[in-house]
């Protein structure tokens, strides 16, 4: 399953981001693939997540399979949704 989601972090998707993307696809055995423009990366990788240059406002495609595909679309959704590093 694929969704179009928005960076809605207003530093865009950093390494601290990254590494709570990370941190939520490790509750999950699906394989996530993030994708901006013609570039799609492992979306269990924080190396690979910053590579993507995503700004604050860009709309990345996440693609999701696995047995838990739906569960884990659902926590990339809230995540994507409200993260936020600000204190």
């Amino acid at each position: 399953m694929a969704r179009e989601m928005t960076v809605r972090n207003k530093r865009g998707l950093h390494l601290r981001m990254a590494g709570a993307l990370v941190k939520v696809a490790g509750g999950f055995s699906s394989q996530i693939q993030i994708a901006k423009g013609r570039l799609s990366v492992n979306g269990r990788s924080m190396l690979d997540l910053i590579s993507l240059s995503a700004a604050p406002e860009s709309r990345v495609m996440v693609t999701v399979t696995g047995d838990d595909a739906e569960a884990t679309m659902a926590a990339l959704e809230k995540f994507f949704a409200e993260y936020s590093d600000e204190a």
